[in-house]
């Protein structure tokens, strides 16, 4: 078999482990991709969860690049226009927070709890 037949076997394969997470990780982290303004619900931001589990309600902090952490309340939770009271690794979800402004939070900022 070629090099180049190896190679792009080895690249195309996909491991049927489920999603990564870190070593040790029990607690809840999503990466921010993308936030919006909903005028008379608040601000949604969107992402993959990376480890753990959240539920609406939770307390979470808005770990923020170049600023100080940031404390929120979860408001609501939603998977593709679908509400849900939870989520977990690997879900796609947009998290709603009230009395956060779009300005307070951005892309690549990290939700924790």
């Amino acid at each position: 078999m070629g090099l180049f037949k190896r190679r792009s076997k080895e690249l195309f394969t996909v491991p049927e482990s489920g999603p990564v997470t870190s070593p040790g990780s029990s607690g809840f982290r999503m990466v921010v991709d993308d936030v919006f303004f909903i005028t008379g619900r608040g601000t949604v931001v969107t992402g993959m969860v990376g480890s753990g589990a959240v539920a609406v309600g939770a307390r979470v902090t808005i770990e923020r690049a170049g600023r100080p952490p940031l404390a929120a309340e979860i408001a609501g939770i939603e998977m593709f226009r679908k509400k849900t009271t939870q989520a977990s690794v690997g879900d796609n979800v947009g998290l709603l927070f009230r009395g956060v402004t779009r300005d307070d939070i951005s892309g690549g900022d990290v939700v924790l709890t």
